[in-house]
């Protein structure tokens, strides 16, 4: 049996620091102020008789005077066809007009009108 030499501490010297690694200082997070034009692509110009809306962050062309919740889940999905969703949520805005906001539910359509921010968020069960 192998004896092992005895450890005296003196009040002035004390064995956590030799133990515990060094304190290290909390990250910071990294914050961006970031407005709507640097978060998507950047619009493009619309052919005549149509009107651009943002869906998911890209710029589409689409004719008429509304548009409806079958029809965005179509764009914004489109190699989904013909499958239902589990579950969706349709939200839109206005860029400029805050007074055109909402959910939309199906058969639900919006009026179209340029710069419409539309986000589709779906959920497909396999």
């Amino acid at each position: 049996m192998t004896m092992l030499p005895a450890v005296t501490v003196s009040s002035s010297t004390s064995l956590l620091p030799s133990v515990l690694p060094a304190a290290v200082a909390p990250r910071r997070r990294a914050l961006y102020l970031v407005g709507e034009a640097e978060r998507s692509a950047p619009k493009p110009v619309a052919e005549a008789g149509r009107t651009m809306i943002s869906i998911n962050g890209r710029w589409t062309a689409l004719r008429g005077s509304t548009v409806s919740y079958a029809q965005l889940l179509r764009i914004a999905y489109p190699d989904r066809e013909g499958q239902s969703p589990g579950s969706a949520t349709v939200s839109y805005r206005h860029a400029l007009d805050s007074g055109l906001t909402g959910l939309l539910t199906p058969g639900d359509v919006v009026p179209l009108t340029e710069g419409l921010l539309v986000n589709v968020n779906a959920t497909f069960a396999s």
